[in-house]
């Protein structure tokens, strides 16, 4: 880097001066790798003539590259860039690495259901270490929309329906990633993180993806603004625009969100990149006439980088030169990649972090220990009738289903991971019992019956979708059945294939496949102890098979060290204390559903369960499978002594609230203590529960220890539609439980305002 602060601005604003129009409109384009081959001619006739790229334009100006992961293409991609390049200005290079690199932690679906915020940020800086070590300058993560709708399929890389916990999942991740804001950002092989997708991706209309969103104002600065706030906070340095219309206007070339709301109130100064294609997409959704208007209209929303479309490339020279666009709207776009750059440390090194001779830094122990770890915590134990779980070393297992010796558990996001190296469950499982002790089938493909529509006829799309197992169901099934026989008890490894989830996989049904409810229903019928364990990249149906286990336990894809954390937890060398960061349906007809609803003029109680004109079903119960923050254990913790310093609060006074918490077992294990409030009366109708703390508490079998909560004036506020925050006098119920259904504690305050 420059040597001063101040240096360095004028070191830069020289550079920028001295660049032509075409190199700076250069540095807000991104290509992918097959943009930068030695053969011009391959290029001009493939990847530049498929996205239109005028031949004009000069792909040795382009400012960053996209998905190159691989640590020697990086290096040959830009030494060639550098030996073009008229000032030598690095290219930067770019990655979907949402979860991990070579090393797959779960899915963030699963992470934030650990509530080790310490931990998840650990992963950051592991996921951080991998991608500098490849070269790669920013990671597009961590995905900070709110999600409620489990049809849609980008729920797994979201940390979920809550508020509170997105905020806190948000600051931790983008400071794993990047290194605290206050001392080393950047440093010790840290990267860049981007934050997405600016805004509400997460709610699209009927879950379906790129879908509308239609939302109000008050909606989204309470819900859905939170957690991209608190990331900004935390000095997240790009922040990636939504696919989605907002305000009937597409995010991409939304100014009211992208100038008033991000870069004016939020005030955020770093590097504004669109989604895959998202400039040239506004045409499609009927808010541009063309690639020049569109291009147009993402410039004068503030965007700086164009991902992947030609809008920027064959088009700002001449709305600028024509005086629609002014040449200093460009500056500052350009500015603000240059500083991303410099601060990087990408003009002193443009192969910052690139090692080509130790590859064992991708694949090192202490990344297998944090991913182990946190897949152990991020399981959520959801059934355990009469004690079946933990496992005894003694018992014989059947391990069936498609899912017992798959390495396919890492997610749809995981393209970079290292499958090799995944662990299986049965691999986790025989480093308990001898392989004697356990016999394993399949039982059934993994995807043996899924009904496709029509517009997905192609034979390659399919045989990689179902595998080549698809006509063995039948003959699989009675051989598994038959194998079990001879088991004390069964494990059946079930769920959803990686591919139907993730981007692109919104589903109308959230039902298992058929022929792995068959396969369970009968293994039922041998009347043996069955432990189901689900890996899934959301909520799915179980209402009518979860009767069929006698424990139930969710991995979701819980990435490279999975098979193992699953082993540990089910032979008791661990104790599940992993929470829902999403809640279950019964059925679809309840979607979208959350547990923080406002309630209505005639809320269902236990008072009128039985009346007919209430907010409520008549055709299913209006609770959910399992609610939002469910998480069993093996351990049996006793909350008592519940202790309020006060039953009123000021401005200027807090109010201590504490409980015990016992562990009557014989384990030691983890419980995620949650603090929810409710504003029994205010100007804008608060939700009928809201999480705004958690401790997690580790406690010794036999152990009591005292949780406390600190409850402010802060915590009890709410935002209003013009994103001020509010407090009003009256009273506030505190609950403090296990889950937001399960309650062990309450309180009713009262809020004065002097």
């Amino acid at each position: 880097m420059f040597k001063e602060i101040s240096d360095e601005k004028k070191e830069l604003k020289r550079l920028l001066s001295s660049l032509s129009l075409e190199e700076k409109i250069g540095q807000t384009v991104q290509l992918t790798s097959n943009f930068f081959s030695e053969d011009l001619h391959a290029v001009k006739t493939g990847p530049a003539a498929e996205i239109h790229l005028s031949e004009e334009f000069q792909i040795s100006q382009v400012g960053s590259v996209l998905n190159v992961t691989d640590p020697s293409e990086v290096k040959k991609i830009q030494e060639r860039h550098l030996a073009k390049s008229r000032h030598k200005i690095p290219l930067l290079f770019m990655a979907d690495i949402v979860y991990g690199n070579k090393i797959i932690f779960p899915i963030p679906l699963a992470q934030s259901g650990s509530y080790d915020f310490n931990l998840i940020k650990l992963a950051g800086k592991e996921l951080a270490k991998e991608s500098y070590n490849a070269g790669i300058h920013v990671t597009f993560s961590p995905m900070l929309d709110i999600v409620r709708d489990p049809r849609w399929g980008r729920v797994m890389e979201s940390p979920g329906e809550d508020v509170y916990t997105v905020e806190q999942y948000a600051r931790s991740i983008v400071q794993g990633i990047q290194g605290d804001k206050d001392s080393d950002m950047f440093s010790d092989s840290h990267i860049a993180s981007c934050i997405k997708h600016f805004a509400a991706y997460g709610a699209p209309d009927s879950g379906k993806d790129y879908n509308t969103v239609d939302m109000s104002e008050l909606r989204f600065r309470r819900e859905y603004l939170p957690g991209y706030i608190a990331a900004l906070e935390a000095n997240a340095r790009l922040v990636m625009t939504a696919f989605n219309t907002l305000e009937g206007i597409p995010c991409t070339g939304n100014e009211w969100l992208n100038k008033e709301i991000l870069r004016e109130e939020l005030e955020f100064d770093g590097v504004l990149i669109t989604d895959h294609s998202a400039i040239e997409e506004m045409i499609a959704h009927g808010y541009a006439v063309d690639k020049r208007d569109a291009a147009f209209k993402a410039a004068k929303a503030s965007i700086d980088i164009d991902m992947m479309t030609s809008s920027y490339a064959n088009n700002l020279k001449d709305l600028i030169n024509k005086g629609q666009l002014s040449e200093e709207l460009l500056d500052e776009s350009v500015m603000r990649i240059l500083e991303l750059k410099n601060d990087l440390g990408l003009f002193e090194n443009p192969f910052r972090g690139l090692d080509l001779e130790s590859t064992g830094k991708y694949l090192d122990e202490s990344t297998k220990n944090v991913a182990k770890e946190l897949a152990s915590k991020s399981c959520v134990l959801l059934k355990n009738d009469k004690h079946t779980l933990p496992l005894n070393k003694s018992q014989k297992i059947a391990l069936v289903g498609p899912f017992g010796d798959s390495k396919l558990t890492l997610g749809f996001w995981a393209f970079t991971g290292d499958k090799d190296q995944v662990i299986t469950l049965k691999e986790g499982v025989l480093q308990h019992i001898s392989a004697d002790m356990l016999h394993i089938h399949s039982g059934t493909a993994m995807f043996s019956e899924f009904n496709f529509p029509d517009e997905f006829s192609d034979p390659a799309f399919r045989e990689l979708f179902l595998g080549k197992d698809v006509n063995n169901y039948q003959k699989d099934s009675h051989e598994a059945i038959k194998m079990a026989h001879g088991a004390d008890v069964i494990v059946f490894a079930f769920g959803e294939n990686f591919l139907e989830t993730g981007e692109g996989a919104s589903k109308t049904s959230l039902m298992l496949p058929k022929d792995q409810i068959c396969l369970l229903k009968e293994l039922r019928k041998l009347k043996k102890p069955i432990i189901g364990v689900l890996y899934t990249g959301r909520p799915v149906i179980l209402t009518e098979i979860e009767e069929n286990f006698d424990a139930l336990l969710l991995a979701w894809y819980p990435g490279t060290m999975g098979g193992q954390a699953i082993a540990d937890l089910l032979y008791g060398e661990k104790v599940p204390s992993g929470k829902l960061s999403m809640t279950f349906p019964r059925n679809e007809g309840q979607i979208p559903i959350h547990y923080s609803q406002l309630n209505t003029g005639r809320p269902l109680n236990a008072d009128n369960c039985n009346g007919r004109f209430i907010s409520r079903y008549i055709d299913s119960p209006s609770s959910p499978l399992y609610p939002f923050g469910h998480g069993l254990s093996y351990c049996d913790f006793v909350y008592k002594n519940g202790y309020i310093s006060s039953m009123q609060l000021s401005p200027d006074k807090e109010i201590v609230l504490s409980i015990d918490i016992q562990n009557n077992s014989d384990f030691d294990g983890d419980e995620v203590v949650q603090l929810y409030i409710r504003d029994l009366a205010a100007d804008i109708v608060r939700p009928k529960k809201e999480l705004v703390s958690t401790e997690r508490v580790s406690l010794r079998a036999n152990e009591c220890k005292t949780v406390t909560f600190v409850v402010n004036s802060e915590l009890i506020s709410y935002i209003d539609k013009k994103g001020n925050t509010q407090l009003e006098p009256g009273l506030i119920e505190l609950y403090i439980g296990r889950s937001s259904e399960d309650i062990r504690s309450q309180f009713t305050i009262d809020y004065v305002s002097s």
